[in-house]
């Protein structure tokens, strides 16, 4: 008989293309739509960019020449780290010019002061002191006055470009701040130089796990949102058997009301497992979505699944008992978009505080969505243990609850 009822269940979302529709074609397009536009912002990806800078200094600033420097009374060895460490030929070669903004940034350099017509040729103009040196070397080495400033005008008309511009002259001058007060403090300038000469090595990422793209984040989170929706929808033809008194006929057959709802458990885990399984695999065919470990992957869904069906079971159990669907549509309309908030589905909820990261991590659409993301960085299903403790929790709790209040023969037929 519960083979019977399992197959009831199963047509009746076979047949209502526009509950299979939600279920199916509706996460796919956000998958789509928002792994593709929010692409650059997740993936930490750099729009093209078209930055023209004009330096203007005289020759002696712009070129590192040491000639008002040769008055400060510096020893040999002091004089050769200066030369090493020209501010302004750092920031000309090593920042403008390094590897990751040259083809991005242009610069120019002017001798001498810019028409207004030309200004307006360039991103930003850096006007350097002519007494920039000078000023620099006595801060940094003989702490007389403070450290001088570079002069950034930037062009209105080019406001996107223009904050980059003033973000990487705002960092260069902290960096100048920051040797002048070593200096200030006493250090030694030639052995700082040394050490940090030294100590640079290979630069490594903490995790050297799969990065997630948008693609595969959205995939993940807008999957585990719908999967919600396969409860509700379970739920809603659960009580449509009520009312057309199919659920009161089986009673009469004396069939057990805890078959009843055992086949909605099942024929929901079988949907919910489909689902994602579909979900997954136009995923992988489309945006090449892959997955490290497919039988990870079939265990985490297949834990997820059962909790769904303990949603299921729980949502049918309320509508029988308050004798109304209301309880489904709720569920709908707002349990579901609060429990994908807190998840993660919209975006990582983490970066607004250690709380967030924890409710993230441990709620019922988090630990599935956080369980997810392990396994597709290459994770083994160990380290995922608090997550699948979470699920089968949730699961037993809801299905405990479920039992309690589901109608008894002779209660509501």
């Amino acid at each position: 008989m519960l083979f019977q009822i399992i197959k009831k269940d199963l047509l009746m979302f076979w047949r209502r293309p526009r509950e299979l529709i939600i279920l199916l074609l509706m996460p796919f397009v956000l998958i789509s739509i928002l792994g593709t536009a929010l692409g650059a912002i997740n993936n930490g990806d750099v729009p093209e960019l078209n930055i023209k800078v004009a330096i203007v200094g005289d020759d002696e600033v712009l070129e590192g020449e040491l000639k008002e420097v040769e008055n400060l009374g510096l020893s040999s060895d002091i004089k050769s780290i200066i030369e090493n460490r020209n501010p302004i030929k750092i920031l000309i070669e090593d920042v403008l010019g390094s590897e990751e903004l040259k083809e991005s940034v242009d610069v120019d350099i002017y001798h001498h002061d810019l028409t207004h017509e030309e200004e307006l040729k360039y991103t930003g103009v850096i006007e350097i002191p002519a007494d920039f040196n000078t000023k620099y070397y006595s801060s940094l080495l003989l702490q007389e006055g403070s450290t001088p400033q570079i002069n950034l005008y930037l062009n209105e008309s080019t406001s996107f470009e223009g904050e980059i511009l003033k973000e990487i002259i705002t960092s260069f001058q902290e960096e100048l701040s920051w040797w002048t007060t070593l200096g200030a403090l006493g250090m030694n300038i030639e052995e700082i130089e040394n050490k940090a000469s030294s100590n640079l090595g290979e630069v490594k990422t903490v995790s050297e796990r799969k990065t997630i793209d948008s693609v595969t984040y959205y995939a993940i989170g807008m999957s585990v949102m719908f999967i919600f929706y396969v409860a509700s929808t379970a739920s809603t033809f659960a009580y449509e058997q009520k009312h057309n008194y199919t659920f009161g006929r089986l009673l009469i057959a004396n069939v057990p009301g805890s078959v009843f709802f055992t086949g909605i458990f099942t024929s929901t885990v079988l949907v919910a497992f489909i689902q994602m399984s579909i979900l997954f695999g136009l995923s992988a065919l489309i945006h090449d979505v892959r997955w490290p470990s497919v039988i990870d992957f079939i265990v985490i869904t297949l834990l997820l699944s059962m909790m769904i069906g303990s949603f299921a079971v729980l949502l049918s159990a309320l509508s029988y008992r308050i004798n109304s669907d209301s309880v489904s549509s709720q569920f709908s309309n707002f349990l579901i978009p609060i429990l994908a908030f807190m998840g993660g589905s919209y975006f990582p909820i983490s970066r607004l505080g250690s709380f967030f990261e924890v409710l993230s991590t441990y709620s019922p659409a988090g630990a599935g969505i956080s369980a997810y993301f392990k396994i597709m960085q290459g994770y083994s299903l160990s380290d995922v243990t608090g997550q699948i403790m979470v699920l089968v929790v949730v699961s037993v709790l809801l299905l405990i609850v479920a039992t309690k209040i589901q109608p008894k023969r002779g209660e509501m037929i």
